[in-house]
């Protein structure tokens, strides 16, 4: 039917010129930004999706940036640490050449050694990135206790064991003949449990490392039965004993005459003595704490060793402690996250000034003896903070990889989902031309149809 007040045909040409219209504009637009999906418009599904990935991967960003002013404070630790270590060489070293040098030379000497204890205190305080110090510690007034452990005289020599403690950060365990000296840090008044490193560690919020750990040890040539103290603070705590393949001594366990073998160690708690019969010819030690896991804040020590005839009474302890208190510094804990569901590092850090290493008041013209081992201890404790120090930033090179390549990997799932196909898309677009053109020729036409209708009425034509 002909009519001048519908025009289905033009209507219908209408329809798909918007069409192609469209389908050109989001053509264009896909080239344009290189993206297959712009907005919720496109793929509701798949653009949440995408968002969430670019969410994970900004985070994974942020936490890499984090690392890196991290890693930079911890480089800058280990640097600090690495050349004490080396000024502690030198100290040692000019120590010993004070024993047989004249006047003149050993006030020289002396000279010198206060000179590069100086160097140090320099150093610790200078390591500081960023408004971190790691090898100073937190400012506080700090309760030292010190605790001496005194095992009753042996029959033989005890054999020189190595430190076997798990403490937390500024607490040192040192060998004193057949006992030990224990010094812990709190930032609390003292209290009757300030001797307890566990609860240190409580007060300073930093946990006790190494509370799981085996240590190969030589009990030296001398046989007999030998006496180890024990101590396990608060949380029950494991020790085991192993020599040539058996269990000879066990916490929780009786002693076993002629190195028999015995069961499995118990958790105990407190000051213990654990015996047993050592035999050179059987080879080292292998010293055993919580071979089945430890508790987070779990804290112990050998804390003496004794070295009897088998049938002579088994060695007794006796302990004493003092406290004192001053302006320092306690170690603290920096947190650094390392994954988005609240992963994260913590580097403990170490007092590593003169008075953190026990050299700020020697004495060395009248007691070179004391400040030697002053020297030696300071050693071990440096020793200790490069472990410390290189085994966060080992751990932190493997989270950075990681975050690294799992940015990568997030970006790449961002572009699966969201970038488009430009080869398709510019052949599409062509297309889509064409009918956009196609369309409005079609309504040129329908347009046009109404006019055959004036035929009708033409003069000429009657």
């Amino acid at each position: 039917m002909l009519s001048i007040l519908t025009n289905t045909g033009a209507a219908d040409a209408v329809r798909a010129l918007n069409a192609a219209s469209a389908e050109v504009q989001a053509h264009q637009q896909r080239i344009a930004t290189g993206k297959r999906i712009n907005s919720t418009k496109d793929d509701s599904a798949d653009y949440v999706s995408a968002q969430q990935l670019r969410s994970d991967a900004d985070v994974r960003r942020a936490i890499g940036a984090s690392m890196a002013r991290a890693g930079s404070a911890l480089d800058i630790a280990n640097a600090g640490a690495e050349q004490i270590s080396t000024i502690l060489n030198s100290i040692r070293e000019k120590a010993l050449n004070l024993s047989g040098s004249d006047a003149g030379s050993q006030k020289a000497l002396s000279g010198d050694l206060k000179a590069l204890v100086d160097q140090i205190d320099t150093i610790a305080k200078s390591a500081s990135f960023n408004g971190v110090n790691l090898l100073t510690g937190r400012p506080a007034t700090v309760t030292t206790t010190t605790t001496a452990t005194t095992m009753s005289p042996s029959t033989s020599a005890p054999p020189p064991l190595p430190m076997m403690a798990a403490l937390p950060p500024g607490s040192t365990l040192t060998a004193n003949g057949s006992g030990s000296t224990l010094q812990t840090l709190t930032s609390d008044d003292p209290t009757p449990g300030a001797a307890d490193p566990e609860m240190a560690a409580k007060a300073l919020g930093a946990l006790p490392e190494n509370g799981s750990i085996s240590y190969a040890v030589s009990g030296g040539g001398q046989a007999g039965r030998m006496d180890i103290a024990f101590q396990a603070f608060g949380t029950g705590d494991v020790m085991e004993v192993w020599q040539n393949g058996a269990r000879i001594a066990a916490t929780g366990q009786g002693y076993a005459a002629g190195g028999g073998a015995v069961s499995a160690g118990k958790a105990v708690s407190g000051q213990s003595i654990v015996s047993f019969e050592y035999d050179p010819a059987k080879g080292d030690l292998l010293f055993r704490f919580n071979p089945d896991g430890a508790d987070a804040g779990s804290a112990w020590a050998v804390t003496g060793v004794a070295l009897n005839d088998p049938g002579a009474p088994i060695a007794s302890v006796s302990t004493s402690s003092s406290s004192t208190q001053a302006q320092g510094a306690v170690p603290f804990n920096y947190d650094v996250m390392t994954g988005v569901n609240g992963e994260k590092i913590s580097i403990g850090s170490r007092d590593l000034s003169s008075t953190g290493l026990g050299l700020n008041a020697l004495d060395w013209l009248g007691a070179l003896t004391g400040a030697l081992g002053a020297v030696d201890g300071a050693k071990g404790r440096v020793s200790e903070a490069l472990s410390h120090f290189g085994s966060k930033a080992r751990s932190f090179d493997i989270a950075g990889l990681f975050n690294t390549k799992l940015g990568d990997v997030l970006d790449a799932a961002v572009g699966n989902i969201v970038d488009a196909d430009l080869g398709m898309e510019s052949a599409k677009l062509q297309s889509a031309q064409i009918k956009q053109q196609l369309a409005a020729t079609a309504l040129s036409i329908a347009n046009n149809q109404p006019k055959i209708l004036l035929s009708l009425f033409d003069k000429k034509a009657a």
